[in-house]
């Protein structure tokens, strides 16, 4: 359903790409400069089934590799789905920092430099890579919040105390999903069924408090 219809090919001339690297925490957890000093939690499991997905679709011989600082697997089955990535599926993972990423000149072909575990520094040359960049809250949060009188944190996501991941700064009022962090699909549908509870228990003492005996005409 995609722009190419399935088939994976390069934006800029259409190649059907050999090589392809993910590189990780773009914008993020950078002591010098950085957009989010948070991590985004879910980027390295996108990151992982893009890898997965891209090798089904253009076949094994494709060459994925993904550049991580620490891999994000906490899910129910990522880990697993993180190791047959890497065993059974081929997708390299590379622990490194990304130094550079060049244009080679007279192609489309990206260079790419960067530092190993041990300090060593090597090169690899891709025809695509692809940005996790770190995902930020939206500005209509502020809005949100004000309107509902919640406060954020520091970073623009709802506040929410460190052992209650579903209460607000306001009581009664409750959260779930991105709002409050990234978040994935899976984790977001478990709190939206927690705060639903939240607030089921909350309004259990005045359920049929608004009942009514329906009155009859005189006859």
């Amino acid at each position: 359903t995609g722009p190419y219809q399935g088939h994976l090919v390069r934006p800029s001339d259409h190649k059907e790409p050999e090589k392809i690297a993910w590189l990780q925490c773009v914008g993020s957890r950078d002591i010098n400069k950085c957009d989010n000093p948070y991590c985004s939690s879910v980027c390295c499991m996108y990151a992982i089934k893009e890898a997965v997905v891209a090798k089904e679709h253009a076949g094994s011989e494709l060459d994925c590799a993904l550049f991580f600082m620490d891999m994000r697997t906490f899910g129910k089955d990522f880990e697993r789905f993180y190791e047959d990535a890497k065993e059974k599926q081929g997708v390299r993972f590379i622990r490194s920092r990304i130094h550079t990423v060049d244009p080679i000149p007279g192609g489309d072909d990206l260079e790419i430099q960067f530092t190993m575990e041990d300090g060593q520094i090597k090169n690899e040359i891709f025809d695509m890579v692809v940005l996790s960049v770190g995902l930020q809250p939206p500005s209509s949060n502020k809005k949100l919040a004000d309107s509902l009188g919640i406060d954020l944190n520091e970073y623009g996501f709802c506040w929410t105390a460190p052992l209650l991941p579903l209460s607000t700064s306001r009581p009664g009022i409750f959260t779930c999903g991105a709002f409050s962090a990234p978040k994935d699909v899976p984790e977001t549908v478990m709190q939206a069924s927690g705060a639903a509870a939240r607030a089921m228990a909350l309004l259990a003492s005045s359920r049929g408090s608004e009942v009514r005996v329906k009155q009859y005409p005189p006859q």
